[in-house]
């Protein structure tokens, strides 16, 4: 009887214990982010809608002089209001190609083309022929005039890298209607035009790395890479090693299970999947084994590769187009989604993370990678034909409590009229 109470009494000490260790717990607020699930760092982006224009090309430039990257899309630019957050107020600087729902503009990139000191901008579309660069005037208020560089017919997209080993980027640009792989030097008094390949290796999607690991930037298309002989004087080995139908831009190179060997990385422009190809032989048997990462989304027309977490490994980012072809896609009506995926480069695994889910954000047909408010984290954007977003990167967040509170998503002009009146807040029973 005796031992029995002593049990009573240890179980009874136990249970009031763990209860004070609850209401201890309970009473402790945590007031900064920890891990995801599984005690995996996790980041947070919290997305600013910019404007509803829907040119799909997206990239940098200080367009201003205040030091501070600002985004260019389509006809516009979107100047940025600093660490402070704040209002990105949309100015134009030129005029663009529509046809229906489509602006003709496909990707934009930053070059210095005319080497005068101010970047300018160069841009393809899949409507209207043409590479064009738009001169810079140096001064504001003016409409940039455009210059032709090239022909390039069906063009959705392309890829930046140093081809030719000069320490500058070039750009390499794919077509839908197999005209050809051109790749345009931007390093001397005028661009310079390269043609790779012919209408077999052509396609939709390319890239630029060095697959065979001997140095030199490769081109990769949906049907195999070029292997960089001489760049410079059009000398390539073309390898007819894979099929990856509609790719994305760009086709990404990557090591992914950090095995010595570069594998490839795409997605379905046009229809749902996102894939890795395992590199796997020498250079006398190489092939590849293709791993699916995921096929829950659709119209995976862009991908990136960055460390937007700041632990030295990059993640792969991507995310679902909007109405890449009007509604005639297989899950063009399925919710706008955008990811980042972690990369395990040990079992070669990726896990998938939320950065827009459901909203007005999506993957478009570019992403720019940058710190953006200058805070010392990689923050994102994208254009599209729901407007351009800018993805603010929350793992360093200086943006003071005043600025956040004029972002509400309440509805300032409420209570509507008639829906009732206001009241006092009743605290409770008066003390007796």
């Amino acid at each position: 009887m005796v031992r029995n109470m002593k049990f009573a009494a240890l179980a009874v000490a136990a249970v009031v214990a763990s209860s004070s260790w609850i209401a201890t717990a309970q009473t402790t607020r945590k007031t900064t982010p920890g891990n995801g699930p599984y005690g995996v760092p996790q980041v947070t982006f919290r997305v600013h809608h910019l404007g509803t224009d829907h040119a799909e090309g997206i990239t940098t430039i200080d367009m201003n002089g205040d030091g501070r990257p600002d985004l260019v899309s389509g006809a516009y630019w979107y100047e940025n209001p600093g660490p402070a957050d704040g209002e990105w107020k949309r100015h134009q600087f030129r005029t663009v190609g529509i046809l229906g729902e489509f602006v003709s503009d496909c990707g934009e990139w930053n070059f210095d083309v005319n080497h005068d000191g101010a970047p300018d901008v160069v841009t393809t579309g899949w409507m209207l022929n043409g590479l064009w660069w738009y001169e810079n005037p140096k001064k504001p208020d003016v409409l940039w005039q455009r210059h032709f560089i090239t022909d390039s017919y069906d063009t959705e997209g392309g890829a930046t890298g140093d081809i030719n080993g000069d320490g500058k980027p070039d750009l390499a640009l794919a077509h839908y209607n197999h005209s050809g792989i051109i790749w345009v030097d931007f390093s001397g008094p005028t661009p310079k035009v390269h043609h790779v390949g012919g209408k077999q290796q052509d396609g939709h999607g390319i890239g630029i790395a060095d697959v065979d690991g001997d140095a030199k930037a490769d081109i990769l298309t949906p049907y195999g890479w070029f292997k960089n002989i001489d760049a410079d004087h059009d000398k390539w080995e073309w390898h007819p090693d894979w099929q990856l139908g509609d790719a994305g831009f760009p086709i990404l190179a990557y090591d992914v299970n950090n095995d010595g060997k570069m594998d490839v990385i795409y997605g379905q422009g046009h229809s749902y999947g996102l894939y890795w190809l395992e590199q796997q032989g020498d250079a006398a048997s190489r092939h590849w084994v293709k791993h699916t990462i995921d096929e829950s989304y659709s119209q995976i027309h862009s991908l990136a590769l960055a460390d937007i977490d700041g632990d030295g490994v990059p993640e792969l980012i991507t995310g679902k187009r909007y109405r890449g072809h009007s509604g005639n896609d297989p899950g063009s009506y399925d919710p706008l989604v955008v990811y980042y995926y972690k990369i395990d480069r040990k079992s070669g695994q990726f896990t998938r993370y939320p950065i827009s889910v459901n909203g007005t954000a999506a993957g478009g047909t570019q992403f720019v990678m940058e710190d953006l408010d200058g805070d010392g984290d990689i923050d994102l954007a994208t254009a599209g034909k729901t407007g351009v977003h800018f993805f603010e990167n929350l793992k360093i967040d200086r943006v003071p409590k005043a600025t956040r509170e004029n972002d509400l998503l309440l509805n300032k002009q409420w209570p509507f009229p008639g829906e009732g009146i206001i009241v006092k807040q009743e605290d409770g029973p008066p003390p007796r």
